[in-house]
């Protein structure tokens, strides 16, 4: 071994198994659960990452421990002789093979390192192989425990269509992510974006010392903002026409019995593009004469109340030329983000909004489907959902459950934004390819990524619980293990955007402009 790396060295091997190796380091060593440590072999190396921490003594007696700690507790921290023992304690480093280094390829572990192989911190060099696989949608650094190192992560945008979830316990940085997700795709311009932001998080920030999409230089070439309520800035009003709206849109609001359903579908058949409209209009009585009485005056009084209460939203015309749709599917298929903020409706307004569009796009991209050139041509759609485990509990009945199963074959994926994935149906998470998982305090939660995720992610329970602010794990099919990464503070890195604006057009300009414009 060189001086060099002697120097560098943290630790020897000296146990356990294929998938849980042990080395011994010394009890000075700041150790921390989810760095990513090199051990060195004969014509290899081993990339591994610390689960667990464990404290050692060099002791024949298994109870020298806890009495020293009983005598330090008696004599007090100014006056146990810590000194006097320290050469005797050492900790012991729990960790997982992620896969072997040779000759600047990467494969899985099938073997383990001789006994008491070297262990050293991983440095920029190791990490090299991990270059192709970061994609062109950079959303933060490399991280290694605490320390971030200047090494990009990103995902492919063509990996969009497989799906997305962002999962993460209130504060631990949901919203940060989502900022950050959207700047790097206004700077690719590789794939459309529609964000329906509820709370109005995206636009100016939300808070007064925080900022938002708006803020970029980008914004004018790269980004479309509609909204029900005024902002300070460029910005669309939101409107639907009542023209699109369709039966399941309205049942994704409302209970309906299948009588009413009948109801709904016999209307629709009877009066046209303008069914809606006629209902509205009509009395009861002439709607049931209409329907040749085939059904009773209640149920047509409770579709009634229902649409007269959809029409009263300010969002709802009659003007096809009004509505938003065709603009905003227009503007993902130029690769540019749509910011949708529905922050000022009520939550039934909001998801007649959000159904309307989403089932817009998958029915345009499913339409594109057999025109196979430009279907080639297109860009990749992702779907952002806000508090997704509201439209995602059940596994069928809705167009975001569609998406969810269909979407991949399209070109549109869902990415879902939770902080509780229990409350998401099973069998529709487990679409869900690419995962970011920052903090997670509830153990249900946690399973459930751990069952659905596409890598094993089964040992790195203690590094989720772990996880501070802006930390995430991202978990992808694309990668060979679950990557540590530190995601940018949006700020910073809205900051250093907007400073290398130009270079940005242009490069756009250069690789995207004649494949999507």
């Amino acid at each position: 071994m060189s001086s060099s790396a002697r120097m560098s060295e943290l630790g020897r091997i000296f146990g356990n198994k294929v998938m849980e190796l042990r080395f011994r380091t010394s009890e000075a060593e700041d150790l921390q659960v989810g760095e990513m440590l090199v051990v060195e072999a004969d014509q290899a190396k081993f990339l591994v990452r610390t689960m667990d921490i464990l404290y050692g003594a060099d002791s024949d007696d298994d109870d020298w421990l806890p009495r020293q700690a009983g005598v330090a507790l008696r004599d007090g921290s100014g006056e146990y002789d810590y000194e006097r023992v320290r050469s005797a304690l050492y900790k012991v480093g729990v960790c997982t093979p992620l896969g072997c280094l040779k000759e600047g390829g990467y494969r899985k572990a099938k073997s383990i390192p001789r006994h008491f192989s070297s262990v050293r911190r991983a440095d920029q060099g190791d990490y090299d192989f991990l270059r192709p696989m970061m994609g062109d949608v950079e959303v933060g650094r490399l991280r290694s425990g605490d320390r971030v190192l200047d090494f990009r992560v990103g995902v492919e945008s063509r990996s969009f269509p497989h799906h997305v979830g962002i999962f993460a316990t209130t504060g631990m940085g949901k919203s940060n992510l989502m900022k950050s997700l959207a700047l790097s795709c206004m700077e690719s311009r590789r794939c459309g974006f529609l964000i329906l932001d509820p709370h109005g998080e995206y636009f100016d920030g939300g808070e007064r010392d925080k900022r938002g999409l708006s803020h970029s230089k980008l914004a004018p070439e790269a980004l479309d903002v509609y909204s029900s309520r005024r902002l300070d800035g460029p910005h669309n009003s939101i409107h639907i026409s009542s023209a699109e709206i369709e039966i399941p849109d309205l049942a994704n609001l409302y209970e309906f019995t299948g009588a009413q359903l009948e109801c709904l579908q016999a209307s629709q058949w009877k009066y046209g593009e303008r069914w809606l409209e006629e209902l509205r209009d009509r009395s009861v009585a002439n709607i049931v004469s209409d329907l040749n009485g085939r059904f009773h005056e209640g149920s047509v009084n409770v579709i009634k109340r229902r649409l007269d209460s959809i029409f009263k939203y300010d969002l709802i015309t009659t003007d096809r030329g009004l509505s938003m749709t065709k603009a905003v599917i227009s503007a993902l298929q130029n690769g540019r983000t749509v910011l949708v903020d529905t922050s000022n409706m009520f939550e039934a307004e909001e998801l007649l909004v959000s159904t309307v569009l989403v089932r817009a796009v998958f029915e345009h991209n499913k339409a594109m489907y057999s025109d196979k050139p430009r279907f080639e041509r297109a860009p990749p759609v992702l779907i952002a959902l806000e508090e997704a485990q509201r439209v995602l509990s059940q596994s069928k009945g809705t167009v975001f459950a569609q998406l969810a199963r269909e979407g991949r074959k399209f070109k549109v994926g869902l990415c879902a934004v939770s902080q509780q994935p229990k409350l998401i149906n099973e069998e529709i998470i487990s679409q869900f390819n690419t995962l970011f998982i920052l903090g997670l305090a509830d153990k249900r939660d946690r399973d459930i990524l751990r069952n659905s995720a596409k890598q094993d992610i089964s040992m790195l329970d203690n590094e989720i619980q772990m996880l501070m602010p802006g930390e995430a794990l991202v978990s992808s099919p694309f990668t060979p293990f679950a990557i540590p990464c530190r995601v940018h503070l949006y700020e910073e890195y809205l900051e250093e955007s907007n400073l290398r604006a130009g270079e940005i057009k242009n490069k756009v300009k250069r690789d995207v402009g004649q494949t999507f414009f």
